[in-house]
């Protein structure tokens, strides 16, 4: 006789002890609030959000804290490759950079000084981001500012404050497949002034304990269905 119970290993008894073991010992040790803004997600396009990142003990799940340590191998493995094949890079402390009386702070993947042949002009930011296979197509397909604003923002903002205005090379990695993407991020000096603009007001509000507004106005938003604080966000006024 034909079984047509298929079985289901996540729901497995052990398969759900192990894995809330796990996020019980990765709440218990989420990383603390930064005492400075961070580039990375100053570029949010929702200002609660980032204040909500800045301010409060990381409320992501085990799952996707490797998703982030998993765009950490990529950026290594990647700048690995680029050496291997002749790039040079700057050293680690030439990265870092601080505005606003160090309350935003930044550090770039990679600077490039030099290359086994003119690709692109020197010096350059690196940036690498790993993306599912999804977020890659989208990204070749519509390029970086409206595939990714908040990555635009990174890029301009490391590029200004670094005083890096030539192309910046972005590199995307398709996790699924290890695809590398290539390219090039002109220096908009608008977009840049915008967000050092808008993360020194985010600063100052959030300093004086003033909730910034939402970017959107429905809880159902894929924007906001997307935020690990949307809960917490819509709890409040």
């Amino acid at each position: 006789m034909l079984n047509l119970n298929k079985a289901s290993l996540s729901l497995d008894p052990i398969n759900s002890a192990l894995n809330a073991e796990i996020e019980r010992v990765a709440m218990a040790t989420a990383e603390q609030p930064r005492p400075y803004l961070g580039v990375s997600i100053a570029g949010y396009e929702c200002a609660r959000r980032v204040q909500f990142t800045w301010w409060i003990k990381s409320e992501h799940p085990a799952r996707v804290r490797a998703i982030f340590d998993r765009g950490h191998y990529f950026e290594g493995r990647v700048k690995e490759c680029l050496k291997a094949i002749g790039f040079k890079f700057a050293a680690e402390e030439a990265l870092a950079f601080s505005a606003v009386g160090g309350a935003l702070r930044g550090h770039a993947d990679g600077i490039i000084i030099a290359g086994p042949k003119p690709y692109f002009a020197y010096p350059a930011i690196l940036e690498v981001k790993a993306l599912n296979a999804k977020n890659w197509r989208a990204l070749e397909r519509d390029g970086l500012r409206k595939t990714f604003p908040q990555y635009a923002a990174q890029v301009a903002l490391y590029q200004a404050y670094l005083d890096i205005t030539n192309p910046a090379l972005f590199i995307a990695v398709n996790a699924d497949d290890c695809q590398l993407l290539f390219f090039l991020v002109p220096f908009d000096a608008e977009l840049a002034q915008f967000y050092s603009d808008r993360a020194a007001n985010i600063i100052a509000a959030t300093r004086t304990s003033e909730l910034l507004p939402r970017a959107f106005d429905d809880p159902e938003d894929f924007r906001c269905r997307m935020c690990p604080y949307r809960k917490r966000c819509w709890e409040l006024a």
